[in-house]
């Protein structure tokens, strides 16, 4: 009764950590079809995140993902310093400077907390045996926990620099982010991924 006391604890445990893990998924993408053939290369990555750190991070990740699949990339913070929010005179600037033909951009296009209950529930523990009066139990109970999962849904567009034209888009979201750098390649991991399989990386 011990180890099956000991297995029910560790399911419990574990589903209370995948209930707060974190998670990422892309939810939806769309490339042009008129842009058949396109192969990105000469990258310019640009993420609109407040957090010095953390864009400095996104923009490495996404050059070092990038390089693994042959194609050059450069991160924009490196061109023209740190800028939370870059408007069209700050992406036309990075351009000139690095000579990129392609430019991703990424926003945070929504941020929300979700509440739930995981339910309580009880068992019975053995306590001892008695000679003629069989086992003894202890009845334990397991008090329901509220969960709140944070989702961060992010939008990553890629523009072809020669028509100023949109060659693909791409939305997904992270559950429970600590916007560390494992985070950030689970994320960036699903939409090079997804990019390959559109024909828009080779």
């Amino acid at each position: 009764m011990k180890k099956v006391f000991r297995i029910f604890l560790c399911m419990t445990l574990m589903l209370s950590f995948a209930a707060c893990s974190p998670k990422a998924k892309l939810t939806s993408s769309w490339v042009d079809p008129s842009f058949k053939g396109y192969s990105a290369n000469n990258v310019l990555i640009m993420g609109v995140i407040k957090d010095e750190t953390r864009l400095k991070l996104y923009e490495n990740v996404f050059v070092d993902q990038f390089a693994k699949n042959n194609v050059q990339a450069m991160a924009s913070y490196k061109v023209i310093g740190i800028i939370s929010e870059p408007n069209r005179v700050d992406v036309e600037a990075a351009i000139k400077k690095t000579g990129a033909s392609s430019v991703l951009i990424t926003n945070v296009v929504d941020r929300e907390s979700e509440s739930h209950t995981i339910r309580g529930s009880t068992y019975y523990r053995p306590t001892g045996y008695y000679s003629y009066y069989g086992k003894a139990f202890t009845r334990v109970h397991i008090s329901a926990t509220d969960v709140t999962r944070t989702v961060v849904r992010l939008e990553s567009n890629l523009y072809d620099v020669s028509t100023n034209s949109l060659v693909w888009s791409a939305q997904s979201e992270a559950i429970n982010p600590e916007l560390l750098r494992t985070d950030f390649e689970k994320i960036i991991g699903l939409l090079v991924a997804d990019m390959k399989e559109k024909g828009i990386i080779r």
